[in-house]
C-alpha cells in the first residue's frame, strides 16, 4: 500500500488541535487511503493524554472497544488504513518502529513547531524492521546480562549502531488538496475478532518449577516468561521454552518468541494469529508473591486479549503463590476508565480538581490489583 499523498485539512487540523491543547500533547486519527493512494479521509481526531495518545479511544472509531483487548480492535483496521498522529516540539522524522510493529500499518508523523507544521514523515511495515524491533529488545536485555564494563561498552555500542539504522527508516510525505469530508466513525464491515475468554484455575507444577529455576538461574531480580494453554477444566501447562526478560518486565517479542517463530513478523501479526487463542501469558515475580498490578493487566489481557499469571518465589527459589488476571470485561472497563481519567487530567482547573482526579487513577491502579486472583499450583514443584 504506497502513499502517494495526504489531504491538506487532515494534516492542518491535527496540527490545529496540537496547537490548542498546547502543553506538549499530541493528536492523532486514523486516514483512509483512496485508490489513488492518497489519504482523503479521517476518523475523529483523539486527542493525548498523560501517556500519549489513548489507544482504546482511538480504536473504538474503529470498533466498539467494549470489553475488548488491543489486539481485538487492532484486528478491526480497515485494510486501507493509516495511522497519523502529531509530534509537538518535533519535526515529521520517525526514528523508530514501535508504531508500525504495533498497528501493522503505515503510520504518519506530522511535526509541530512554534505552532506550525514542521515537516510530514511516513514508515510502512516492513519484514526487515520488524526484526529491527527484535533488536532493540534484545540490546536493552543484553545491557542487563553484561558481565565487565568490556562488555558492556560492546552492547552499548550495538545500540549506538542499532539508533544510527533508525534514523533512514522514514520518508517524506506530500500534502495534497482535496476537499474536506466528514469524519468516518465505525463504517467497517470487517468480521469480528474476538478471543476466548476462558476461566483459569490452576497451573502444572512442573512448568511453575522450571519458571522458577530459570528465574533463579539468571538472579539480579529478572524476570523470566513462557506461554502456556489453558484447557476446557481452566488449568495451564506449558506451550513453548522459557524466555528471560528484564527487571519487572518481559518485552513482548521476546515473550512471543517463546512460543512461535518471531522473525519478520509484527507484534499485531503473532497475537492476533499465532499465538494459540487459549494462550496465557505466564511469569516470574522475583521477591513476591505473585500479586500484580496495573503493568501486568496491561501487558496481558489488556494489550493481547490473554489472562496473565504471575509466580512469586524468594530469593531461595520457593514458590510463594500464583496468581491470575483474567480476560475480564472489568479490565477493558478499568482500562477505559484509566484513558478518560488521563485526559481529564488536562481539564482540571483547581489543586483540588487535580488531586481528585489523581486519586482516582490510583483507585483504578487497585482495582486491578483485586482482579488479582490466587490460583492452585498442581503436582510436584
Amino acid at each position: 500500500m504506497q502513499v502517494k499523498g495526504i489531504a491538506r485539512y487532515i494534516a492542518e487540523k491535527l496540527v490545529e488541535k496540537t496547537v490548542q491543547i498546547s502543553q506538549g500533547r499530541n493528536a492523532g486519527c486514523f486516514g483512509l487511503l483512496n485508490q489513488q493512494g492518497i489519504v482523503d479521509r479521517m476518523t475523529p481526531v483523539v486527542l493525548g493524554g498523560l501517556s500519549g495518545l489513548p489507544l482504546r479511544k482511538l480504536l473504538d472509531n474503529i470498533t466498539d472497544m467494549k470489553g475488548k483487548s488491543l489486539i481485538e480492535g487492532l484486528e478491526m483496521l480497515p485494510a486501507n488504513a493509516v495511522m497519523i498522529t502529531t509530534r509537538p516540539g518535533k519535526t515529521g522524522l520517525i526514528t523508530d518502529v514501535s508504531g508500525i510493529d504495533f498497528f501493522n500499518i503505515p503510520i504518519i508523523a506530522i511535526g509541530v513547531k512554534n505552532g506550525e507544521m514542521a515537516g510530514i514523515g511516513i514508515i510502512y511495515p516492513q519484514r526487515e524492521y520488524f526484526d529491527l524491533a527484535t533488536q532493540s529488545e534484545e540490546v536493552d536485555l543484553k545491557i542487563l546480562a553484561a558481565r565487565t564494563v568490556e562488555e558492556e561498552k560492546e552492547v552499548l555500542r550495538a545500540s549506538t549502531e542499532l539508533s544510527l539504522k533508525y534514523l533512514e527508516l522514514s520518508l517524506g510525505l506530500d500534502i495534497v488538496d482535496v476537499p474536506e469530508t466528514e469524519p468516518v466513525y465505525r463504517t467497517n464491515n470487517r468480521k469480528q475478532f474476538i478471543l476466548p475468554k476462558p476461566d483459569v484455575n490452576s497451573i502444572s507444577g512442573e512448568f511453575a518449577r522450571k519458571l522458577v529455576a530459570k528465574s533463579m538461574e539468571v538472579g539480579q531480580g529478572r524476570e523470566v516468561a513462557a506461554i502456556g494453554v489453558v484447557d476446557e477444566n481452566g488449568h495451564i501447562t506449558q506451550k513453548g521454552g522459557i524466555v528471560v526478560g528484564g527487571i519487572g518486565y518481559v518485552p513482548s517479542r521476546i515473550l512471543a518468541s517463546s512460543c512461535v517463530d518471531i522473525s519478520q513478523k509484527s507484534l499485531r501479526e503473532i497475537y492476533a494469529g499465532m499465538i494459540p487463542p487459549n494462550g496465557v501469558i505466564v511469569h516470574t515475580h522475583p521477591g513476591g508473591t505473585g500479586v500484580m498490578h496495573i503493568g501486568d493487566a496491561s501487558a496481558g489481557p489488556g494489550s493481547w486479549g490473554r489472562p496473565i499469571v504471575a509466580i512469586g518465589h524468594d530469593n531461595e527459589g520457593a514458590v510463594r503463590g500464583a496468581t491470575v488476571i483474567k480476560a475480564l470485561r472489568e479490565v477493558y472497563d478499568l482500562a477505559d476508565e484509566d484513558e478518560e481519567l488521563g485526559l481529564k487530567f488536562f481539564e482540571a482547573n483547581t489543586p483540588e480538581e487535580e488531586a481528585e482526579i489523581r486519586n482516582r487513577k490510583f483507585g483504578v491502579a487497585q482495582e486491578y490489583t483485586n482482579l488479582c486472583k490466587p490460583i492452585e499450583i498442581t503436582g510436584r514443584l
